[in-house]
């Protein structure tokens, strides 16, 4: 079987996807076309998951549409995998092949939800929700990231099937053992977050939410994905908050299990609809590395860690800035012992077989 993933930037997800489908199936040629930077140059890794690339150009759409014609010629892809935010390449793969080559629509972010732009994207289309509309209802299988996002879909659009699919981790890059962990009576609790940083009032722009944490007594690390200035200089000014350097995927994952808890609490002052869908990357590689998670209400995580066990809801955004107390009341060792008993429970390896089971039944 050849599968083709598209999407405007090179997604960590569809590495994830890649190096998973290579241990779970023999046969298999992968394919991706972006727009863009290459996985190497976006993340620092990646580039040897895929049999071939192909940067399908930043152009109008028609110039995107003859060069993805040619790919879908020279590869000859059994089924496309095309990744959101924005959809304007699921819709032109639909427009393209879809009578075809049958196309999976996965959805990360939702637009209905969002009112701040997708920030790693080329330009929106001219009418997002439009787009939307075309990429939903125009696919041959929908993914979404959790049952919350998918409900969110389901009650605006008419649906094809359905997979809910998490953003699992790599289990390749885990570490294989966790560090001994012991309780630090009257110390400040250790958290650490890692991924991508912003300035512009969206989910990302997490200046408020790290003075709270430490201002409520825990000592935060925090690993950007890219560089950060405005974040270096609120470090320098904010005690118990440290900048650390940038790491690629692999070194971050053996950093990670120093510390006590992984952040996953956002800024939900714009995109508190989004937030309540999402089950983001770093909460699985946190709890890869064998961290309870730490949220504030957002209600896809807050009920993933409450059904399993690996974490805490603090309850809303004013939680972050009494977290030391909260935490004072959990039993740390029992909750980290349950991670570290389900880790690998929440990687793509352990959980891949529903995404081959979609492509074989799409290509029928």
């Amino acid at each position: 079987m050849r599968v083709l993933f598209l999407q405007q930037q090179p997604c960590i997800r569809t590495l994830k996807y890649a190096v998973g489908l290579r241990a779970a199936s023999d046969g298999l040629q992968l394919g991706f076309a972006y727009q863009g930077r290459t996985l190497g140059e976006w993340y620092g890794t990646g580039d040897d998951a895929f049999d071939r690339w192909w940067n399908l150009g930043t152009g109008p759409d028609a110039e995107v549409v003859d060069r993805l014609g040619a790919v879908v010629d020279e590869f000859r892809p059994d089924v496309i995998h095309s990744h959101n935010l924005p959809d304007r390449l699921t819709v032109l793969a639909v427009d393209l092949a879809g009578g075809t080559v049958p196309v999976i629509h996965d959805v990360h972010d939702f637009q209905s939800l969002r009112r701040t732009p997708y920030e790693d994207g080329l330009p929106e289309p001219a009418d997002p929700l439009a787009a939307e509309r075309a990429a939903v209802e125009g696919c041959s299988a929908l993914v979404t990231v959790s049952p919350e996002l998918l409900a969110e879909v389901e009650a605006r659009y008419q649906v094809p099937p359905t997979l809910v699919f998490p953003n699992y981790a790599l289990a390749r890059d885990l570490p294989m053992t966790l560090p001994a962990w012991r309780p630090r009576p009257g110390e400040p609790p250790r958290i650490v977050y890692q991924g991508t940083l912003s300035t512009n009032g969206g989910h990302y722009d997490l200046r408020g939410v790290f003075r709270r944490v430490v201002a409520g007594g825990a000592l935060l690390d925090v690993y950007p994905s890219r560089p950060s200035p405005d974040y270096e200089v609120l470090a320098e000014e904010t005690p118990g908050l440290r900048l650390m350097d940038r790491l690629d995927p692999r070194a971050l994952m053996q950093a990670l299990p120093a510390y006590d808890f992984g952040w996953a609490g956002f800024n939900d002052s714009l995109n508190a609809a989004h937030l309540h869908t999402a089950l983001p990357n770093k909460l699985f590689e946190y709890l890869g590395c064998g961290l309870p998670v730490l949220t504030t209400g957002h209600r896809a995580i807050a009920r993933f860690l409450g059904e399993h066990g690996v974490g805490v809801d603090l309850g809303g955004p004013a939680g972050a800035g009494d977290v030391a107390s909260r935490l004072a009341a959990v039993d740390v060792a029992a909750l980290r012992r349950r991670v570290a008993a389900a880790r690998f429970d929440f990687t793509i390896e352990a959980n891949l077989q529903p995404v081959v089971d979609l492509y074989k039944t799409v290509v029928g």
